[in-house]
């Protein structure tokens, strides 16, 4: 079992001043430090300049934080790896219901995201910068989001559309030029009420990343959009749908964009029938349902302890967007407990998480096209 540590933290004040924030918490962290960092002159000027303008566009506000970190930890601007990994030349699952779908008559969404824990900061924060909505959500590469919901009940996460793409050893070359993931979560949850807004939002934005990203909100509405390549679709339900629910794991569901789709991950099949035949067979779901399939071992459930392998369980979280609230475990679901949160002010410490390390299965990463 191995041990690491969730910060909670809290970001508020302008964009200049969130920046100072998160310099001075790095620079507690000398480990974190390192991970966020590159040499000077690394990163070529004229690509600084396209991804700047780009995010000025549409996440403005982020150039500005950066700023402020960089002058608290004593860099460039170029220097922060950030600007490196979000302008692109992560396993989850995925699901939500409309309220009609659950027992208490909630819009409920619930993931479990899987991925690597030393390349991870595992920071979940509240964050309230000047002229932007508040919201609650998971960090990465400090100044984007992995997943979260803001004021307005509005909710998202996401899950990679085939293998991630990413300018990291072992990551897909992307087929388009745009923005990874972190930049589409952030800028939803910042300037997005409802699922049509995030949705516009999305389909407006440049996407360099193979995104399944799913959206739900406090107005009875749940959203599944797909990008392959620059290519993307979507589906947003309601109560007055005729199917109630929506089920994405890390391939293509939508088949406006299937012809785009390069392979097919076995252990991706299975957990969407996983899923998908809970939902079929039961009438309604309960929070509790949604908990348990989450916290079942693979291939019974979603949750698995691949984590050398990039394959481990670093969040469970179940949003209720009706009482604007999230349950989620901090690591895997079998070795740590279930916290609530509020779209508010956390209380900030350092939490112990668990990580029941295991191997993964010689079959587990089959390939069937």
């Amino acid at each position: 079992m191995k041990k690491t540590k969730t910060y909670l933290k809290n970001f508020i004040g302008t964009s200049y001043e969130v920046g100072t924030q998160i310099g001075n918490w790095i620079l507690s962290q000398p480990d974190l430090l390192k991970k966020v960092i590159l040499p000077p002159k690394a990163y070529p000027q004229s690509k600084l300049t396209e991804i700047s303008n780009l995010l000025d566009q549409y996440c403005s506000g982020v150039n500005e934080e950066i700023k402020g970190f960089a002058d608290t930890v004593g860099i460039s601007r170029e220097q922060v790896i950030f600007y490196a990994m979000t302008y692109l030349e992560r396993g989850c699952s995925l699901m939500s219901a409309v309220s009609n779908k659950i027992e208490t008559g909630h819009t409920l969404m619930a993931r479990n995201y899987d991925f690597n824990d030393e390349m991870e900061e595992m920071c979940f924060a509240y964050t309230a910068i000047r002229g932007k909505y508040c919201y609650i959500g998971s960090t990465l590469n400090l100044f984007g989001r992995c997943d979260g919901m803001n004021e307005y009940g509005l909710a998202a996460c996401k899950a990679s559309n085939g293998l991630p793409v990413g300018n990291f050893d072992g990551g897909q070359k992307a087929s388009v030029t745009g923005f990874s993931f972190w930049i589409v979560i952030r800028s939803i949850l910042e300037n997005c009420k409802n699922v049509e807004e995030g949705i516009a939002w999305t389909m407006d934005a440049p996407i360099g990343y193979n995104i399944n990203l799913m959206l739900a909100d406090g107005n009875d509405k749940i959203a599944l959009l797909q990008c392959i390549d620059g290519h993307k679709t979507y589906r947003i339900l309601d109560n007055d749908s005729r199917k109630n629910f929506l089920i994405s794991t890390n391939h293509t569901i939508l088949q406006e964009i299937k012809p785009y789709e390069k392979m097919l991950i076995e252990n991706s099949v299975i957990r969407y029938k996983i899923i998908e035949k809970m939902f079929s067979e039961k009438g309604k779901i309960s929070a509790q349902d949604l908990k348990d399939i989450l916290s079942e071992t693979y291939p019974q459930g979603l949750c698995c302890h691949y984590y050398p392998e990039f394959f481990g369980t670093l969040r469970s979280m179940l949003f209720d967007t009706t009482e604007k609230k999230i349950e989620m475990t901090f690591g895997s679901p079998q070795a740590n407990d279930w916290k609530t949160f509020m779209v508010q002010k956390l209380q900030e410490q350092e939490i112990i998480v668990n990580l029941p390390y295991e191997k993964a299965g010689k079959d587990f990463y089959n390939i069937t096209y």
